[in-house]
C-alpha cells in the first residue's frame, strides 16, 4: 500500500478519504459511502481537488505497475466521478492528474486497460469546462489512439481495441476542433495520423462487404459520444462516423488538409481502380461537408488529376468518374465559384487525350482506353452541368466553343472539335428538361453563343454540322417539338394534339427581327452541301420549323417560305447531286407552311403539286428521295420544261398569302443574305456577287424616304470606341505625313532655306525687344511680353493654372 509507513493519524484528511474508498477484495467494488464522503470533500474543498488527483494517480500507477488491474479500474471509477461532480476554478489541476492516468492506462499493454483508458477519455472529451487551459497537450493521445486503430494483436482483443482507439480519436476531434488553445489536430503531422487510421478501418470493412453510400450514414452525426451506444458497432462503421464528424467541424482552410490524406492514401494503396472505394469515401466528405467549402475538395480531386496527368487512362477515367460523383452531391451554390475552372481543367485533359490518341506508333489498346476517358469526361460534364441554372449552363456553353480549334485540318484537332460538340450537347440537352418555358430566345442564344454555332453549322465536316443542329434543337425546342417535325409530306389534315405552337412573346420576335435573316440564311448555306447526309437534312429541316413554333409571327413564316423558294431555285439552276433532296425539302418547308398558316388556297396549290409528283416525279419527295440518298440520282436530264409543271409558284403562293394579310414583298426577290457585313453577328463578310449588290442599290434608291428605316444593330462597346479614336489618330498622323512628304519633295532646297531664315530671323528679333525692355527698367518683365506678344494667337501654348497656384 501506498504511503504504508505512514501512521494513518498523521496523513491528511483527504488521504483519509481517498484511503478509505477502496474495498479489501476488489471484487466488492468502489465503496460507495466512502466515495459520497470523498465526493463532498472535494465540493467542500476545491483547493485540495489538486492533491486528490494527485494521489489517485500515484494509486493507479501502483496497481498497474504491479498488475493488479481490479483495483486500479477502481480508482479509475473513482476518478472519473470525481471530475463528473466537481466544477471549479482548480479543475484544471484535476484534469492534469486525470490525463496523466489515462495515459497510465494506455501505455499498458493489456487490452482491457487501454480500453478503460480509451473509455474515461471519451467521458472527459463530453465534460464542458468553463475555464481554458494554455497548458494542456493532446499530442500522445492522438498518436496512440491513432495506432490503436491499428491494431493487429489477439483475435479476440482486435476489435475492442480498434473500437477504443476510433472513440478516443472521436473524443480528441471534439476536446480540440473547437478550442484554439489546444493542439491543432489539422496540422499535417496530427492529421495525417488521424485520417490513416480512419482510412484503414473503413477499407477494411469495405472489402468484406461493400457498401452503398446511402448506407454509410446510418448513424446520426452525434452518435457515437456515449460508449454504450457504439460498443456493439463494427469499427468500419464507427470509423465513418468519426470522418464525417470530422469533415462537418472543418473549416473553409481545413478541407485541403483533409483531402492530402485521403488522396495520398488511395495512391499509396492503389485503390483508384476500381473507384469503388474512392468514391464511398468521396461520398461520405460531399455529405458532411459545409456546403460552403465543397468545392474546393472538388478542386482538390481535380489538382490529383493533374499530378496523374501522364498516368494511364484507366486510372484518370476513374479519378474523373469520382469527380463526376462528388459533384453530382455538391448543391449548385457550393460548385459556383469556381465553376469555369472546373470545366477549363476538363477540357485541358480532354485535348491531352486527344493529342495522346493522334500521336504517333501508339497502340490499339491505348487508343481504346483514351476514347473511354474522353466519353467518361464528357458524361462528367453533363453531370457537372444537371443541376446549374439556364444562364449558367448558357455560360458553360459559350465558354466550350470559345476553345474550338481554330482549323481543322489535322485529324486532332478535327476529333477535338467533335469532342467539344459533344460535351456542348450534353449540356444543352438538360437546359429545358426543367420545363421553365418563360425563358426568352436572348437569354438562350446571346450573341456569344449562336456566333460561333453558326459558324459551325457550316462546317466542313457533315457530323459536325449535324451536332451543331442538333445542339439548336436542345436549346430552341421549349415545347418538346422537334421529334415530331420530320420531312415528310401527307396530304389530309394535319393532328393539331402532335405539335404545340409556342405563345408569341415580344422578346422573341425582336430577336427574330434581329437575327432572323441571318439564321436561315446559315440554314439555307448549310442545306447547300454537296456531301450532306439524311441527318443533315432531317435536323436542318427540324431546325427551320422549330423557329416557327417557337416565334409563331408572321415573319419568321415568310422567312421560311422565302428560303424554300431559294432553294428550289437554286436546284433548278444547278447540277447538283442533291436535286431531289432539294426539291424534296421545299415541298416538306411549304407543306408545313400551308398547314401552319391554315391558309386553304396556298395548301391547295400545294397539294395540287404534290399529287402531280406522285404520280409523275415520286423521287422529287421526301418518301422516295431520303430513301435513295447514297444512291445515284433518278432525276434524268430532260429539258427544264419537264419539271415545271411539278415546281411550286412563288407567285401563288405569295398572291395567297396576301390575301391573308401578310407582308409577302420578300417573296419577290430572289433569295440572298441581305445584312450588311458590318452589322452582321460574326463581323465576317458576307461574299457578294455584283448582281446583288446592284439589286440591293436599285432596292434602296427606288424606296421611299418613309420606308428607308436605319437601325444600329452593331453593338457599341468601349473596344469598339477606342479602336475608331486610334484609327482616326493614325489617319490623322498618316495624313500629316504624307503632306510633308509632299512638300518636301516639290519644295527646292533654296525655297526650304529661305522659309526657314524668315521664322529665325523673327524669333531673334522678339527676343532682343524683350531683353532690351529688361534692361530699361521702364516696364514690368509681365507688361512687356504682354505687349510684344499676341497672345490670343498662340492659344495652343497657354496653360491654365488652378487659382491655388496663381498670385
Amino acid at each position: 500500500m501506498v504511503c504504508a509507513w505512514c501512521c494513518v493519524k498523521c496523513k491528511p484528511r483527504y488521504k483519509r478519504h481517498v484511503d478509505s474508498i477502496f474495498p479489501v477484495e476488489p471484487k466488492d467494488g468502489l465503496v460507495k459511502g466512502e466515495m459520497q464522503k470523498l465526493t463532498y470533500y472535494a465540493l467542500t474543498n476545491p483547493r485540495k481537488l489538486d492533491r486528490i488527483g494527485t494521489y489517485l494517480a500515484e494509486y493507479l500507477k501502483y496497481y498497474v505497475d504491479h498488475r493488479r488491474y481490479d483495483f486500479a479500474k477502481i480508482a479509475m471509477k473513482a476518478m472519473e466521478q470525481l471530475l463528473q461532480a466537481c466544477r471549479s476554478a482548480s479543475i484544471n489541476l484535476f484534469v492534469e492528474s486525470f490525463l496523466r492516468m489515462v495515459q497510465k492506462l494506455l501505455e499498458s499493454p493489456e487490452a482491457s486497460l487501454q480500453v478503460l483508458g480509451s473509455t474515461s477519455f471519451v467521458h472527459f472529451a463530453n465534460i464542458q469546462e468553463d475555464t481554458p487551459s494554455y497548458h494542456r497537450r493532446y499530442d500522445f493521445f492522438v498518436s496512440k489512439f491513432s495506432s490503436m486503430c491499428w491494431s493487429n494483436g489477439r483475435s479476440d482483443t482486435i476489435r475492442a481495441v480498434r473500437q477504443a482507439g476510433l472513440r478516443g480519436l472521436q473524443g480528441v476531434i471534439l476536446k480540440t476542433v473547437s478550442d484554439d488553445l489546444q493542439v491543432n489536430i489539422w496540422e499535417e503531422v496530427h492529421i495525417q495520423k488521424i485520417m490513416r487510421a480512419l482510412l484503414f478501418n473503413i477499407h477494411e470493412g469495405f472489402t468484406n462487404s461493400v457498401q452503398s453510400p446511402s448506407q454509410a450514414r446510418s448513424m446520426s452525426p452525434w452518435e457515437g459520444e456515449n460508449s454504450d451506444v457504439t460498443s456493439d458497432i463494427d469499427p468500419d462503421q464507427l470509423a465513418r462516423h468519426v470522418l464525417q464528424d470530422l469533415v462537418s467541424r472543418a473549416s473553409y482552410g481545413q478541407i485541403k488538409s483533409l483531402m492530402l490524406p485521403l488522396l495520398h492514401f488511395i495512391d499509396n494503396q492503389k485503390l483508384w481502380v476500381p473507384n469503388t472505394f474512392a468514391t464511398h469515401c468521396m461520398s461520405l466528405i460531399m455529405h458532411s461537408i459545409q456546403m460552403s467549402s465543397a468545392y474546393i475538395a472538388i478542386a482538390q480531386l481535380l489538382a490529383h488529376l493533374e499530378e496523374h496527368k501522364d498516368a494511364s487512362a484507366k486510372l484518370r477515367c476513374s479519378i474523373v468518374e469520382v469527380v463526376s460523383a462528388a459533384v453530382s452531391i455538391a448543391s449548385t451554390e457550393s460548385i459556383g465559384p469556381t465553376i469555369l475552372e472546373l470545366f477549363g481543367s476538363l477540357l485541358k485533359y480532354l485535348k491531352m487525350s486527344v493529342e495522346t490518341c493522334n500521336t504517333d506508333n501508339v497502340e490499339v489498346k491505348v487508343i481504346k482506353e483514351e476514347e473511354e476517358f474522353q466519353d467518361t469526361i464528357v458524361q462528367s460534364v453533363g453531370q457537372f452541368s444537371h443541376g446549374l441554372q439556364t444562364y449558367q449552363k448558357i455560360e458553360i456553353c459559350t465558354f466550350i466553343l470559345q476553345n474550338m480549334p481554330s482549323t481543322t485540318d489535322t485529324e486532332k484537332d478535327a476529333q477535338f472539335e467533335s469532342m467539344l460538340l459533344k460535351c456542348v450537347m450534353k449540356i444543352t440537352t438538360s437546359i429545358n428538361t426543367n420545363n421553365d418555358k418563360s425563358i426568352g430566345l436572348p437569354t438562350l442564344f446571346p450573341l456569344s453563343l449562336i456566333v460561333p454555332l453558326q459558324r459551325l453549322s457550316l462546317s466542313d465536316s457533315p457530323k459536325t454540322r449535324t451536332m451543331t443542329q442538333q445542339i439548336f434543337h436542345s436549346i430552341l425546342d421549349r415545347h418538346n417539338n422537334h421529334e415530331k417535325v420530320v420531312p415528310t409530306v401527307t396530304l389530309g389534315e394535319l393532328p393539331e394534339e402532335n405539335i404545340f405552337v409556342g405563345p408569341q412573346k415580344k422578346q422573341d420576335v425582336l430577336f427574330f427581327k434581329r437575327n432572323g435573316p441571318e439564321v436561315y440564311f446559315h440554314l439555307y448555306e448549310s442545306i447547300l452541301k454537296e456531301d450532306n447526309d439524311l441527318d443533315n437534312y432531317t435536323c436542318a429541316f427540324r431546325t427551320a420549323v422549330l423557329w416557327c413554333l417557337e416565334v409563331p409571327v408572321d415573319e419568321v413564316l415568310i422567312e421560311l417560305i422565302h428560303m424554300a423558294f431559294g432553294l428550289q431555285d437554286e436546284a433548278c439552276s444547278s447540277q447538283r447531286s442533291n436535286v431531289n433532296i432539294l426539291h424534296s425539302l421545299v415541298a416538306a418547308f411549304l407543306v408545313f407552311a400551308s398547314r401552319y398558316s391554315r391558309n386553304e388556297a396556298m395548301d391547295q396549290h400545294i397539294t395540287n403539286i404534290i399529287r402531280k409528283r406522285q404520280t409523275e416525279k415520286p423521287h422529287l419527295l421526301p418518301q422516295v428521295a431520303f430513301s435513295t440518298i447514297d444512291k445515284d440520282s433518278e432525276l434524268d436530264n430532260a429539258a427544264e420544261e419537264s419539271l415545271s409543271s411539278v415546281m411550286f409558284d412563288a407567285t401563288v403562293v405569295a398572291e395567297c398569302l396576301n390575301q391573308q394579310g401578310m407582308n409577302v414583298d420578300r417573296l419577290s426577290d430572289p433569295y440572298h443574305y441581305k445584312k450588311s457585313s458590318e452589322n452582321s453577328l460574326d463581323g465576317a463578310a458576307i461574299p457578294r456577287t455584283p448582281e446583288s449588290v446592284k439589286s440591293l442599290r436599285v432596292s434602296v434608291l427606288d424606296a421611299k424616304p418613309s420606308d428607308v428605316q436605319i437601325s444600329l444593330q452593331e453593338e457599341i462597346t468601349f473596344d469598339t470606341l477606342k479602336q475608331a479614336l486610334q484609327h482616326r489618330q493614325q489617319m490623322a498622323l498618316t495624313t500629316n505625313n504624307s503632306s510633308k512628304e509632299r512638300l518636301l519633295s516639290q519644295e527646292s532646297y533654296e525655297d526650304s532655306v529661305a522659309r526657314t531664315a524668315e521664322k529665325m530671323s523673327h524669333i531673334t528679333a522678339l527676343k532682343q525687344q524683350i531683353f532690351s525692355s529688361f534692361r530699361s527698367g521702364d516696364v514690368s518683365p509681365t507688361e512687356s511680353l504682354h505687349s510684344l506678344i499676341d497672345l490670343d494667337n498662340l492659344t495652343n501654348l497657354s496653360i491654365d493654372l488652378p487659382d491655388m497656384y496663381v498670385y
